[in-house]
C-alpha cells in the first residue's frame, strides 16, 4: 500500500495495513470538547495512523476559522500518527471548478496561520461523481492535481468519497477511494468487497454508519485486511454526530491486530 508506506516514513510509525479515516464534520464545540473522544483514542494509539477529515461549513468557510476549531485542528496536528483532511463537496460535478480551487486555497493557507499549527495535510473530496465519463475523469482530475499541487504537505492524501463502487478511471487520480458509504444493516463484509474491482483494495476506504454495539469489528476488520483495505471507519449515527470512545477503541485495536 504505497499511502501507507509514504505516511509511515513521514510519521516514523509502523506501516499497519489499514488506516482509519474518521468523518470528523462535527464543530469541535467548547475548546474542541465534542473531539474528546477521538483525539482520546488517536492519543491512546499512537501505533495507528489516523486520517481526520475536518468540515467547518461545507468546505474551509471564512479564514481563519474560529477560535474552537483553532483548537481542536492545533491538538489534531499535534499528534504525529494523523494527518487532517479539508472537506471539499462537489455535489457530482455541480460546483464550479473555480469553487472548488477557491476551497483549496483557503485549506492551503491555513498553513500560514502563526498562532497554532491549524494546517491541512490533505483534501478530501465528497459527493464524487462516479460515472465513467470523460466530463467526470476531467474535473476530478483538475481537481486532485490543484490539490496535489496547492496543499503545502509533504505527503498530500487526495481521497474521492462517491460512496459507491467506482470507474477504473478515477482510481488514477486519487491515493483513496471510498467505495462503500453506507449502513451497517447493507454492509456484508466479504460479499460487500467482492463488489469492488480487487486490483484497487489497496487504495479503497469502507465507511460504515449505524453500527450496532453487537457488531464483531475484530472479524470485520480482519477481512478487509485479508483483502487489503486501505482505510475503515465504523461509527455510531448516520451524519457523524457521534463518536463512541469505546467503538474507536475497539476500532483501533481491531486494525492493531491485523
Amino acid at each position: 500500500m504505497q499511502l501507507c508506506y509514504l505516511i509511515s516514513l513521514l510519521l516514523a510509525l509502523p506501516c499497519y495495513s489499514i488506516l482509519i479515516v474518521v468523518p470528523l464534520y462535527l464543530y469541535p464545540g467548547t475548546s474542541a470538547s465534542a473531539w474528546s473522544n477521538v483525539t482520546a483514542a488517536i492519543a491512546a494509539n499512537p501505533q495507528v495512523q489516523w486520517q481526520v477529515i475536518v468540515n467547518p461549513n461545507s468546505g474551509p468557510g471564512a479564514y481563519p476559522p474560529d477560535a474552537n476549531y483553532i483548537t481542536g485542528l492545533s491538538k489534531l496536528n499535534s499528534y504525529r500518527n494523523v494527518i487532517t483532511l479539508g472537506y471539499v463537496a462537489t455535489n457530482y460535478t455541480r460546483v464550479p471548478y473555480t469553487t472548488i480551487t477557491s476551497e483549496i486555497d483557503v485549506y492551503a493557507r491555513w498553513a500560514t496561520y502563526t498562532n497554532a499549527n491549524i494546517s491541512v495535510g490533505g483534501i478530501f473530496f465528497d459527493e464524487v461523481a462516479n460515472t465513467a465519463t470523460n466530463a467526470v475523469y476531467t474535473y476530478y482530475q483538475r481537481a486532485a492535481d490543484y490539490a496535489y499541487a496547492i496543499v503545502p504537505s509533504t505527503v498530500t492524501p487526495v481521497m474521492f468519497n462517491p460512496g459507491a463502487p467506482a470507474p477504473a478511471q478515477l482510481f488514477e487520480y486519487a491515493d483513496t477511494i471510498v467505495q462503500y458509504e453506507n449502513a451497517f444493516s447493507s454492509y456484508k463484509g466479504q460479499a460487500t468487497i467482492d463488489g469492488f474491482q480487487p486490483w484497487f483494495n489497496d487504495q479503497t476506504a469502507i465507511i460504515v454508519y449505524n453500527t450496532p454495539s453487537t457488531a464483531d469489528i475484530p472479524a470485520l476488520v480482519r477481512t478487509m485486511v485479508q483483502q487489503g483495505i486501505q482505510a475503515v471507519y465504523f461509527g455510531v449515527d448516520c451524519c457523524y454526530n457521534v463518536f463512541s470512545g469505546q467503538l474507536l477503541t475497539l476500532l483501533a485495536s481491531a486494525v492493531s491486530a491485523g
